[in-house]
């Protein structure tokens, strides 16, 4: 029996392929000191048949789709649905419309712990824990192996999740399925779970209740609210007035891989790609209100006709791809710097986030550490 060679630990995404598709189950996807979860195999049970090396969508890198990508600026027309969205509402539209011909949609929320999971819905009102942005990585768990489950019924289902996951789902897969509807986004990379559970500890009191890192209630443009609701209080803080989501947005505890990643490309693999649409407002003000507007991506037929039956519910304008990526680099420019990854990972495990926040923003720390003594000092 030949040794099994998963793809190094700097390079894993933690798309889960490889456990979900190992028949002996000798695979475990379990956290490592940084808090994200790499594949481990347990060599007493491993039978040698190397199908984890095929799923790994790293190993097997796939080429850029050919053909022509569509971009448009999209806005849902019910404002209710558009004010819990974290910009245009169209991953609600395409949602609802695969659960009206009795789909599934498969996408991210949190659990009892306020971690983020995978799951599924068969229902509209399983839509709701679906949306928003959730800057935090994700367990897939066995999203992809119930996602084929549903497609061999002969079932709809749309998946959606990062480029990785959703190119961890087409390797497990291993072939193309009519009713299959891959959703993916422009992502920045994905944060440590483990230094989102030590930020609620160190910051947040009382049970939480409810978390949002994209509150509109002042507006979509320009910074956001984090707000974080608990049986205590509300904490609502600009964005980046919020600890946590300032390391997440200057690269400080990002996922290795998303410092290489090899799924930022124009002509994606999957069939739809959303974004917010950041600078709407002088590229096609006309679709801008500062309610929230979204880049949507099309690539494949497939695509073009999901996007064409939300004509009742989407307005949609046509945009041209220097527009469309103009203020989105993630699409398919430039991967982040981790200039201060390492020194914030040495801190952390050292102590905790709040012990390794200054490393985010060492001035912006100093400042409210001296501003703490001359109050104490010299009342």
């Amino acid at each position: 029996m030949s040794q099994v060679s998963l793809i190094e630990k700097t390079k894993c995404t933690g798309c889960s392929a490889c456990a979900s598709v190992c028949p002996a189950h000798s695979i475990t996807m379990v956290e490592d000191k940084e808090g994200f979860l790499q594949p481990k195999i347990d060599s007493n049970t491993c039978i040698g048949c190397h199908k984890c090396e095929k799923a790994c969508p790293i190993l097997n890198k796939e080429p850029e789709r050919a053909g022509e990508t569509k971009a448009f600026a999209a806005i849902n027309k019910d404002d209710s649905v558009r004010s819990k969205s974290s910009s245009g509402g169209v991953f609600h539209a395409l949602s609802s419309y695969v659960v009206e011909q009795g789909g599934v949609v498969f996408g991210a929320r949190f659990d009892d712990h306020w971690e983020v999971m995978h799951d599924y819905t068969e229902t509209l009102e399983g839509i709701g824990p679906f949306m928003g942005s959730k800057y935090v990585q994700s367990r897939i768990g066995d999203s992809y192996s119930h996602a084929k489950q549903f497609l061999e019924e002969g079932r709809w289902v749309l998946f959606s999740g990062t480029p990785c996951q959703l190119g961890g789902l087409r390797a497990f897969l291993g072939k193309e399925y009519e009713r299959l509807i891959q959703v993916d986004l422009v992502c920045h990379g994905v944060p440590s779970p483990k230094v989102w559970r030590s930020y609620l500890k160190d910051y947040v009191d009382g049970e939480v209740v409810s978390v949002s890192f994209r509150d509109k209630t002042e507006g979509w443009k320009g910074l956001q609210n984090v707000t974080i609701s608990t049986t205590d209080a509300i904490i609502s803080e600009k964005q980046m007035a919020n600890s946590f989501y300032r390391g997440f947005l200057r690269n400080a505890y990002l996922r290795n891989s998303c410092y290489n990643c090899q799924f930022r490309v124009y002509h994606r693999n999957s069939d739809i790609t959303l974004a917010d649409y950041w600078g709407v407002d002088k590229l096609c003000p006309e679709m801008f209100d500062n309610k929230g507007t979204s880049i949507v991506f099309v690539h494949t037929e497939k695509g073009k006709k999901c996007l064409a039956a939300l004509a009742n519910t989407v307005l949609l304008l046509p945009q041209t791809r220097e527009n469309a990526v103009r203020q989105n680099s993630c699409m398919d420019r430039e991967n982040p710097k981790d200039i201060k990854r390492k020194r914030f990972f040495r801190a952390f495990r050292r102590t905790s986030f709040k012990g390794a926040e200054y490393v985010i923003d060492k001035d912006a720390y100093v400042t409210r550490v001296l501003r703490k003594m001359r109050k104490l000092f010299f009342k």
